[in-house]
């Protein structure tokens, strides 16, 4: 027997998909160089003006956590700064949204710094690479969103021994923290709100069938957003059966691909499919929709703007919101305080459940 939504009546098919910069693909591309730069050259008065407005403008539409940060580091500026920044990938969806915030925001409130990015195509030996280069170069500050997380190491041994701060974006390295900064989100706490959601909104009176897809393997985000939605399940006693876990890579082809066998083999057993990331639940939804069926539940992490829209339509149950807006300007904010000498810290920017009843918050 299929499971019914208890909080909100829905029979419809969700689809779940998590991820951040930290491993999903989609389509979008930003840029079709290997490395862009960008600076501001106002005036000293526009720069005084502007930055005290933006300021202003900041502290009137920051969250209650944003407000506690901008306490103790500064949230524009005018020292004149080179920073290189190694994103992750040019055509993730997501990582595409945290670099184009960086950008911006760097744009507006620190106009003398000049923001050179590379585009690191989602391969550690590219990343190692450009790293390398920016170092070379002599940047004030070397910011990452890592492809690997043990793998990237050496970026942090080689920032370190050049004397350069370094900042990490989104999916950190697993260096030692006291020789880092970090600017990101706890992704246990995403697979954590994704396992509540289905504890207190998914009738287990009957065994609920599930099945996950996972990110890539090695991915320090992958294992933590796995471990976090089976915990919130096992802590809640929640009568649940665990069909398949597999890994999806974060794309949304191989979500829907491995979906499609699922279908195949388990058919209307499935009560549940989890996804790791967004692009990976829109290719269950995909699948599903296909198959002609409508009562498999998705969940995904991101709050992509497909994936809003599927939560809007009642054919994804919900989403995690992965804020990479605040990344991306947090990241920013972090690069001028290690610029400036400040010591290492970790930011946390904070993961939220997107549902049917909250979503008007997030569009």
């Amino acid at each position: 027997m299929k499971k019914k939504l208890l909080a909100m009546g829905l029979a419809g098919i969700m689809t779940l998909s998590i991820f951040g910069c930290s491993g999903g693909s989609g389509t979008e591309e930003t840029t079709s160089d290997t490395s862009t730069a960008q600076e501001n050259t106002q005036t000293d008065d526009e720069k005084e003006s502007s930055a005290d407005e933006t300021a202003s403008a900041d502290s009137g539409e920051m969250e209650d956590w944003e407000k506690e940060l901008a306490e103790q580091y500064e949230v524009s500026g005018d020292e004149e700064y080179v920073w290189g920044y190694v994103a992750q990938s040019f055509t993730d969806t997501f990582c595409s949204r945290v670099q184009k915030a960086m950008e911006d925001y760097v744009a507006q409130n620190f106009p003398n710094v000049t923001l050179n990015v590379g585009d690191g195509k989602q391969e550690v030996n590219t990343h190692i690479e450009l790293a390398e280069n920016f170092i070379t170069q002599g940047v004030d500050c070397l910011i990452v969103t890592a492809s690997d997380s043990n793998g990237e190491v050496v970026i942090c041994d080689m920032a370190k021994e050049a004397g350069i701060p370094f900042v990490v974006v989104n999916s950190d390295i697993a260096c030692d923290p006291m020789d880092h900064w970090f600017v990101g989100s706890d992704h246990y706490v995403s697979g954590h709100l994704q396992g509540e959601y289905l504890v207190e909104n998914v009738d287990d009176s009957e065994t609920v069938n599930v099945c996950y897809l996972g990110g890539t393997d090695g991915f320090t985000h992958t294992t933590l957003r796995r471990q976090g939605f089976y915990d919130a399940l096992d802590e809640a006693g929640y009568n649940y059966k665990a069909l398949a876990d597999l890994e999806g890579e974060y794309l949304r082809d191989r979500g829907m691909e491995i979906t499609e066998d699922w279908l195949i083999q388990y058919g209307e057993d499935i009560d549940v499919i989890v996804a790791a990331n967004d692009e990976m639940g829109m290719g269950a939804l995909n699948a599903i929709q296909a198959a002609g069926m409508s009562d498999i539940i998705v969940c995904g992490i991101d709050a992509n703007d497909d994936a809003k829209e599927a939560v809007k339509a009642g054919t994804f149950g919900c989403t995690v919101f992965q804020n990479a807006e605040g990344q991306g300007k947090w990241g920013a904010i972090a690069a001028y305080a290690a610029s400036q000498g400040k010591d290492f810290a970790t930011l946390d920017i904070p993961y939220e459940l997107v549902t049917a009843d909250n979503l008007d918050q997030y569009n």
